[in-house]
């Protein structure tokens, strides 16, 4: 997707400000960390303020990222001041910025920059390519196109999205420009093996031995279509995808689902098909969204219940899947 000189210059206009709050979606993912750090270089090269701020706390693996000390969360940073300009990105829509939102004026500014194909076009400036495998892919291009000099930290942080986003580049989404992408972030100084030992096989101990519990209650419904595992609140663990991961590899299955309580009596819903199924469009029925094939929501409930509302729109999801067109 190619963006007008106009929609640059209004970046560049973002990128200038001082200050510009820049931030993602609540509970964010190596693509979220990697494109909010990017971007932050990406402020301070066009002279410009950046302050970035999470709803949650920077994933203990994302520690990784340069720039990471530099992330606060909403809940503990006192509302002194309210930004009139905001950069939000790899954030299909913008509630799901959470408890940032305290922090932006009513009159605010917003650059909507985002691949998800669930995007709401809610900024006033809207930087959307569904195209692009990750949020990293969109920024990588915006930053050439705008003359940014990319550095070998803006070249690790865009990679470890575009290489989570991808699932080591074996979904669908690995797109030949994605790959172009890749190779020139490398170029420009990422290390694809050393993001990959570090953000896939340096696992805890106790996510480890959580892993066999949570494998313990897995499911099989609609005649081996659709898998379902719980996480109970004992039994978290760091990243919850390669278990999704795992449903959804069972031969069989369509669908996979991941029900995981969180500390507000909700329960996280993490969704992966391999198809015919668009998961987004679930999601987004119960107020998530994400891509066709990986997507999620939260929802007020016990395991059960959730699962108990879930399971219909999933198995009426394959039956439509089924019917001739």
């Amino acid at each position: 997707m190619k963006f007008t000189d106009g929609d640059l210059r209004q970046l560049r206009e973002f990128l200038s400000d001082a200050p510009v709050l820049i931030s993602s979606h609540m509970r964010p993912d190596p693509d979220a960390i990697g494109s909010v750090l990017a971007l932050r270089e990406a402020v301070l090269q066009c002279g410009g303020e950046p302050v970035c701020m999470l709803e949650d706390v920077c994933p203990p693996r994302c520690s990784i990222l340069e720039g990471s000390d530099e992330l606060h969360v909403a809940s503990k940073t006192p509302v002194a001041q309210k930004f009139s300009r905001v950069i939000i990105v790899d954030s299909g829509n913008r509630d799901r910025v959470g408890e940032v939102e305290a922090h932006i004026a009513a009159d605010a500014r917003v650059a909507n920059i985002d691949h998800h194909i669930s995007n709401t076009r809610f900024g006033h400036l809207n930087l959307v390519d569904t195209d692009a495998a990750a949020s990293g892919e969109l920024l990588y291009r915006l930053f050439v196109a705008l003359g940014l000099r990319i550095t070998s930290s803006m070249a690790t942080n865009l990679l470890a999205g575009i290489l989570t986003d991808t699932g080591r580049f074996r979904h669908s989404n690995a797109s030949p420009d994605s790959l172009r992408v890749a190779a020139a972030l490398v170029e420009a100084g990422a290390s694809l093996s050393e993001l990959t030992e570090r953000l896939y096989f340096t696992i805890p101990s106790h996510d480890v031995q959580a892993m066999s519990q949570i494998l313990s209650t897995l499911e099989l419904h609609a005649n081996g279509q659709v898998s379902t595992m719980f996480v109970t609140r004992d039994y978290l663990v760091e990243d919850p995808d390669n278990l999704v991961d795992l449903g959804r590899a069972i031969d069989g299955v369509e669908v996979a689902a991941l029900l995981s309580e969180m500390k507000d009596d909700r329960v996280r819903v993490s969704l992966r098909s391999k198809a015919r199924v668009n998961v987004s469009a679930i999601a987004e029925s119960f107020g998530g969204g994400g891509h066709e094939r990986a997507a999620g929501f939260r929802m007020y409930g016990t395991l059960r219940s959730v699962q108990a509302r879930l399971l219909p729109s999933l198995i009426a999801a394959l039956e439509r899947s089924a019917q001739p067109v």
